[in-house]
């Protein structure tokens, strides 16, 4: 009697996009954005976790530190490949690729860029919360050039709101000098 060997089912698959490498979130134990990171890029995977630094005061004293931007999440760009998915599943702090449903979740080049710039600027900043409605525009001038997204109004000021869909995570930037364009 003949048996047909079955193939392994894999963990995930990748998207319906061409082949090519794409960035991907993922999820990290609780304060492990750094360790992720470097873990990856000894791997030599190209990687993102960016950074933001913040004022921490203690009872003695106040110190500048760097903390992460999406608390829980980094970057990789990578391909789908599923020798590679386990390669990176492996590292330690990593918890999981975040996905949708058996799907690997891709970041788009775009919203991985807009952080790159907010994170390398002196622009003021903060996390927000992911817009569900709301109008989008487009910012015209300095280094968020093109950006989009939602604006939003808290207390009087105008605000953008910058989304990585991927992971459901935003930042509020304050519109200060920047010109907007109302998209449809």
């Amino acid at each position: 009697m003949y048996t047909s060997r079955q193939p392994a089912r894999e963990p995930f698959t990748g998207s319906s996009r061409a082949s090519g490498p794409a960035w991907y979130p993922l999820q990290t134990r609780y304060q492990c954005e750094k360790r992720v990171d470097a873990a990856l890029r000894d791997e030599g995977f190209e990687s993102f976790a960016p950074m933001q630094l913040e004022t921490r005061q203690w009872s003695d004293r106040t110190k500048l530190v760097e903390s992460p931007l999406f608390p829980g999440y980094t970057f990789v760009r990578m391909e789908a490949d599923p020798k590679l998915l386990i390669k990176v599943l492996r590292l330690p702090g990593l918890v999981r690729f975040v996905t949708s449903g058996r799907e690997l979740v891709e970041v788009p080049d775009e919203e991985i860029d807009t952080v790159r710039a907010l994170v390398q600027s002196k622009t003021s900043y903060e996390p927000g919360p992911f817009p569900v409605v709301g109008e989008r525009v487009r910012i015209h001038g300095g280094c968020l050039q093109g950006v989009e997204g939602v604006l939003t109004a808290q207390k009087g000021s105008e605000e953008i709101v910058v989304s990585v869909g991927a992971i459901q995570r935003s930042l509020k930037i304050p519109l200060g000098g920047y010109r907007i364009e109302r998209l449809s």
